[in-house]
Formats: C-alpha cells, structure tokens, sequence
C-alpha cells in the first residue's frame, strides 16, 4: 500500500513552453474555479472570482492585503470562516468541492490539496515534534502505520532539506529557524504528494537567501513530484521568477490573468500597472544635508551564554556581535543587511541599551546610550505585536514621554502633530489600534518614534511585511520625515530593494561582523565580498526590460486616455 502511495503521479507534465503556444485554454486543469463569491455576514469578499491552475503549472496570485486572495484559497480549501456564503464552483479534476460534506473534504484535504501558511510558528503545534506532526497526515488519513509514517516523515524532511543526523524527528518548532520551520510545513504539506500545493507567503518574512532556498525547493517539488503549485503573494519579484500565469485581485475581484511575462509587460489595468511601478519605487531624492555623528559605535562585543557540557565544566557562550565598529551622522540613513541570525538585531539592541556589551562602546551625540535615552527610537517590524491593545492611541503614541517628561497639555499637543505627521488625524488618538490597517499601524509606529524628536531611529524590518503600495508609501513618509525633522535612520533590512532605494550607506553582516561597507549603490551594483554576492544574487527581481515595457505600456496607456 505504502509503496503505491510513494508512486510518481501519471499524466505529462504541462511545461512553460506549451503554455505560451496556446495550450492552456485547452489543458485539462488540476483545479478550476468559476465565478467563485462569498458574503460574510452580509459583507461582499469575493465577487465573480475565476481562474484555472494546470498540472505542473506554478500559478501566482496577487495583489494587496484584503484583496481576497488567502480568502479564495481558504473557500477553495472548504476552510471559510463562519458566517460566509458562498456561491459558485471550486472544481478539483471536475469535483465541484463546494459540494461536498465536511467529512470527504478532510479525506481531500492533505491527500489531494496541501497546503502552506504565512506564519510557520502559528501552523505548527509547539507541543509536538516535528516527526510526529509529519507523520499524523499520513496516520490522520489511514495510509501507514505508526511506524511506518515516522519512516516516511524522515524521508519528507529530508527532501524539504532536514536531514535525520542534523534534524532528528524528536526536534521542536521552538528549536529550529524561521526558515527550517517553514521547510517543516512544507513537509507536512506534500506528505501524501498531492496534485495541488497552495503555499499562501510563504517566504514574507524570512531573509533572501532563506527565501531563495525555500522557493528552489518548491520549484523542485513542483518539477520532481509533478504537482501543481498555486502561489499567493504580494511580492511581484518573487512571482516574476516562480510563475508560469498570474492572476491579479482587487477588492475581491480577479481583474486581470495573463502569462507572467506578458502581465508585466503589456498589463492593461491601472491597479496592475501601480503594482508594478511600486515594485520598483524609488522615494523623492532629499538634499546631501549629512551632519556631525549621531551615532558612533567601536569594536562592539556581545556574548550569549550557552548551556553548559557538563555540570561543573566550563560555561561556553556564542558571540552574535564581533567588534563591530559604524557611525551614523546627522541626516543620514544607513542599511543594515544580512541574513537571519548574523547579529543584526543584536547590534540594534546594544545601541539601543537593552543588551549589556561585553566589550567595545556606543555613544549617541558623544554621551553614553543610558544618558541618552530619549535621543534614540525604534521602530518594529510587527506594529501590531509592539502595542498595547487595551490602550487607545494617544497613550501609546505618548509612551515615550517617559524619557523625556512634558506638560499634560503639551504632551497631546505633540502626539496630536506625530500623528499628522505621518499622515493621519489628530481625532485618531481616542481610536483603539485593532481599529487600523496594516499600513496605518506601522504609521502610528512611527509616530511613536518622533513624538519626543529623537536624533536617531531604528527600524527594524519596519516595512518586510507590508504590500508593495503600503511600503511604497510608507518610505516616502520616512524620507519625508527626515528632511523636516533632521533625522538619522539605522535601517535593517533583509530587502536589498528597500535598503537600495532609501539608504546612502549600507553595511553588511555576516556571523556578527561587517564584512563589506560602502555607498549603497556602490556596494550593490560592484560588491567585493563573496557573501555580499550571494545576498544579490538571492534576491528576486523584476526583470529590468519587463519593468521598461510595462511603464511605456502604462505611459502609453495614460496618453491615450
């Protein structure tokens, strides 16, 4: 029974060439979805959605968060949220699954359709290993025994990059990274080889060489297993080198599909057409208005202890920072880049004086980081996790007067201009923040950071998560920001896009040392390091010449309109 089960699917696989000759109107799709709706309580998601994803096929879908894309998988999925209506066909080689009872969708999901979520951490269960969690799909669907599913977990996380000698089947979610969890769920999703994967972000917020090794390895599932992978994401780059057809969705709505290349090059739609100029958005250019040093960091060490070998031996530690030395002047904004684990949030907890240094110093302005509290601020990548969701904005926006105490009446007469600053309303502060959207979140961040005028902000992957229109808007509001008030940034990043289009400077770290530093078009467009070299050559883009087409396109467009 197993080894029928661990049988290559039949059927010829459909390739990228067939597919522009014209063949898809008359392939037999893996899964058909036609004129797919949903009401929720009520309220419009999705609205005459359609498409088709082939055998072999990688499909993108994308667009911006609330377009309804992770919905259409979910309702696909017979996953919906209560409360949903939902009309139209979800049809699964010809099965309309909208048809079908809870029960046969649990054999079909897992078995026929896996799938990948966003957040691996959240996917996985902490309590269990990850064999075990492996090997519950095959046992939850009756096709192994017990120890015959943790045999083939160990095949499956093998394949996924989790070799047995390095990665035991007794390891837990807690133990593993970002990246090898994520490799956990995949595993967990091709368990059965079903015929269609659905991977909604997965690779957001992992670095760019993490994320070009977990999609190499969905592009070699898709090639080697002969399933179909259809990919949600808002990352344009990462579908221009993954997808064979994309769709685009808008406001619930399927508005344009076409093969990749011939979407960005031709695409018709004004959503379309801003997609892909945010893609590639550069902020306004600001004057060369570089000041004296704001920041200056020397030969800074940290250590973290580990556990000890022995009970009475010698307590081994892991140096995360490697004397590492920067300055930072007035006005300037700087990168840091590098992949998960190389010491960059580290770094930024020591010049913010939450980790105590083993050795080396930070000064800000020339004094001590503890005696210059309120000159420094920082902004997190999840807006939503560092609030206090039982305050109203106002107070949070006001926390950091702790540093630097004023008047009550001055105190919301400064939080009142941070927030239209950033391009929102005083009236705002009496809003809770679950109030707001991704975007306004990450504005009211930022608020935060400038309501007491520091000299220096750090942001911490401040903009990874947000669609590309969001952050499009988002840097143009940092670059704003700086020239009114005279800012400096410290911005860390795995983006090197983000980090190219609003730094001057761009330091790189690999295992807790800067091993290249530079201007940042000087670093990225000739890098000398060998690892620099590796994170561009990781990093998706946009074909230029694709870029070029679809802007004369829309420029054309807008003319004859």
């Amino acid at each position: 029974m197993m080894r029928r089960l661990w049988r290559p699917r039949e059927g010829r696989e459909v390739s990228a060439s067939d597919q522009e000759s014209g063949s898809r109107e008359t392939a037999q799709p893996v899964l058909k979805v036609e004129a797919l709706s949903m009401e929720i309580f009520g309220k419009p998601i999705l609205s005459d959605v359609s498409f088709d994803v082939l055998p072999g096929e990688v499909f993108g879908l994308v667009g911006e968060s609330g377009s309804g894309k992770s919905m259409t998988a979910l309702a696909a999925m017979g996953l919906a949220p209560t409360g949903s209506v939902s009309g139209g066909k979800v049809l699964l080689s010809g099965a309309d699954l909208t048809k079908l009872s809870e029960r046969r969708m649990c054999d079909i999901r897992g078995r026929e359709i896996g799938m990948i979520f966003q957040e691996p951490m959240t996917a996985l269960n902490p309590v269990k290993n990850i064999g075990d969690q492996v090997a519950e799909t095959l046992r939850v669907h009756g096709v192994a025994s017990r120890s015959e599913a943790r045999r083939v977990a160990q095949e499956r996380l093998a394949r996924v990059g989790l070799p047995p000698e390095r990665f035991g089947l007794d390891r837990y979610p807690h133990e593993l990274s970002g990246g090898q969890r994520q490799r956990v769920c995949i595993a967990l999703a091709v368990a059965l080889r079903p015929k269609l994967l659905i991977a909604d972000e997965p690779t957001t917020a992992l670095d760019v060489t993490t994320q070009a090794q977990i999609l190499r390895l969905l592009r070699g599932l898709v090639a080697d297993e002969g399933m179909s992978l259809w990919l949600i994401t808002h990352d344009l780059a990462v579908v221009a080198g993954m997808a064979t057809h994309v769709a685009v969705m808008r406001k619930g709505r399927v508005i344009e599909a076409n093969r990749t290349e011939a979407l960005f090059r031709q695409g018709s739609h004004p959503y379309t057409r801003r997609l892909l100029q945010d893609s590639s958005h550069q902020p306004p250019q600001r004057a060369d208005v570089i000041g004296t040093p704001v920041l200056q960091a020397r030969d800074v060490v940290r250590d973290y202890p580990l556990k000890r070998r022995r009970l009475l031996g010698v307590r081994p530690s892991h140096r995360a920072v490697d004397g590492v030395s920067l300055t930072i002047h007035q006005g300037e904004s700087v990168g840091l880049v590098g992949e998960s684990g190389c010491g960059k949030s580290t770094l930024a907890r020591a010049v913010l004086g939450l980790d105590r240094m083993q050795g080396g110093a930070i000064q800000i302005e020339g004094l001590p980081v503890d005696a210059a509290r309120a000159r420094i601020q920082v902004v997190f990548q999840d807006p939503y996790g560092s609030f206090n969701p039982r305050h109203k904005v106002g107070r949070l926006v006001a926390e950091p007067f702790h540093l630097a105490p004023v008047s009550a009446s001055e105190r919301s007469a400064r939080v009142a201009e941070a927030l239209e600053a950033v391009g929102l309303m005083a009236e705002d502060m009496d809003r809770y923040i679950h109030e707001f959207s991704g975007g306004q979140r990450q504005r009211i961040a930022i608020a935060r950071a400038i309501v007491i005028r520091p000299r220096l902000v750090i942001l911490d992957e401040a903009v990874s998560a947000l669609d590309v229109s969001i952050r499009a808007r988002i840097l143009d509001l940092l670059t704003d920001l700086q020239g009114r008030f005279r800012l400096s940034y410290l911005f860390i990043s795995h983006d090197l896009g983000v980090v190219k289009s609003i730094t001057d400077r761009v330091l790189v770290m690999h295992s807790g040392r800067i091993v290249e530093e530079g201007p940042t078009v000087q670093v990225l467009q000739s890098p000398g390091h060998a690892y620099t070299r590796e994170l561009i050559a990781a990093t998706p883009q946009i074909p230029e010449e694709w870029i070029r087409a679809g802007t004369e396109t829309g420029s054309s467009d807008s003319r004859m309109q």
